[in-house]
This record gives C-alpha cells, structure tokens and sequence, in this order.
C-alpha cells in the first residue's frame, strides 16, 4: 500500500526524546516522517522480538538516525516508537519493546 496518507503519531517515549534534539533535526525528523507516511511499507521490517517494528534511516550533519515505527493498518496510522543516531539503537528498541 503505497500513495496513502497515513496520520502519524509518536509514542510518549519517542516524543521524549524528539523534545530533546535540536531545531534542525527536528525539522529534518518532520520531512522524513512525511516521506514515511506516504509509503510505510517500503522501508525494512524488523525481526525477532523487534517483528512488526519497521526501521527508516536517514542522515543528518554526518550521523545515522534510525526512526523505527509501526504500522496500525486498520486505524491508518502509524506509531513512532523511537527516534536516535544509530549508536545503540537496536538495544535501547529492545528495552523499550518488552
């Protein structure tokens, strides 16, 4: 499903951190989010404990960041769980996910 509009939303947890990071990447955080929701099923999904959970990459002033997320198909939205540079990114999902 592709071309569709999905409402964005992110988990208390991610938005904590969101909250946290500078102007410029939260303005980058926003264009990527709006690439996303128009195509959230392009982009790889997890396995493992982490299945279901899908992970977007994008570069900003040199660092990897990853935002993994959801898809709620049935609501047409999708939950950001968690936004961070790629350093300890899998571990910190892991700790958020049990």
């Amino acid at each position: 499903m592709s071309g569709k509009r999905y409402q964005v939303f992110m988990a208390p947890s991610a938005h904590r951190k969101y909250k946290k990071f500078d102007p410029l990447l939260k303005e980058k955080i926003k264009e990527e989010i709006k690439h996303l929701s128009e195509f959230p099923y392009c982009f790889e999904e997890l396995k493992g404990v982490l299945k279901g959970i899908r992970s977007y990459h994008f570069k900003h002033s040199e660092t990897q960041y990853r935002i993994a997320y959801r898809i709620l198909e049935e609501k047409t939205e999708i939950e950001v769980v968690l936004v961070k540079s790629r350093e300890s990114f899998y571990q910190t999902l892991r700790r958020i996910m049990k």
